[in-house]
This record gives C-alpha cells, sequence and structure tokens, in this order.
C-alpha cells in the first residue's frame, strides 16, 4: 500500500453491518485525482464491493482520475484504459510502484477515459 501523505479524508470506505469491509484512496494532485490503495476483505471479494467503490469515485470526480495497476483487465471492464501519457504525479507513482512495491506482474498507468459529469 502506497502510505506516503496519507489522510484518512482521501478514503472511501464500503461497510457491511458496520464492519469495514473494502477501502479505496483517493489523492487529489493539481489537474488529476488518483485512484489507489484499493481493497476488499478476503471473505467478501467477488461481491462487487471494489466495483462500487470506483464508481462511486467515478460520480464525484472533477478532474481526470488516473490509476496505477498490476491487473489492467479488471479496470478496463470500468472504462479505465492503459495511457503512456500522463501527469508527473502518476510518473512518480509508477516509479515509486515499480522500485517499492516490487511484484511479478508489469505495473501500467490507466487514465479513466468516459466523460465526467
Amino acid at each position: 500500500m502506497d502510505d506516503r501523505d496519507l489522510h484518512c479524508h482521501q478514503f472511501l470506505v464500503a461497510k457491511e453491518n458496520n464492519e469495514l469491509v473494502g477501502f479505496g484512496r483517493i489523492r487529489r494532485h493539481n489537474g488529476c485525482d488518483e485512484f489507489c490503495s484499493l481493497g476488499v476483505l478476503e471473505s467478501q471479494r467477488f461481491k462487487g464491493i471494489a466495483k462500487d467503490l470506483i464508481l462511486a469515485r467515478i460520480k464525484i470526480a472533477t478532474q481526470p482520475i488516473y490509476l496505477v495497476c498490476i491487473i489492467p483487465d479488471y479496470f478496463e471492464s470500468l472504462g479505465f484504459e492503459i495511457v503512456n501519457d500522463y501527469p508527473p504525479e502518476m510518473a512518480d507513482k509508477l516509479q515509486y510502484c515499480t522500485s517499492e512495491l516490487v511484484v511479478p506482474e508489469k505495473y501500467v498507468v490507466m487514465k479513466y477515459k468516459k466523460e465526467l459529469k
């Protein structure tokens, strides 16, 4: 999890019976929003919780939304696409992920491509 510049107001949470079951962090940058640190309890996965968190954020977005991930197929189904041109903040995030959050999968930068309301 990217814990840089962490603040509680950056999180959307999902609860069931007053218990936390999922969360998604939004980092607001100058000119873009970053959806990051998405997580759902293993016992609560495949119920649409992550999708609901992402869609809730999209509804209130006022600037372009980006994310860095290792599962682009999932995010493509929600309107994101892989991009090679992105703001410096996302280049920083990609560098952070590849150097500090090392995984065998390849990281990509994605942007929400549908028009924001």
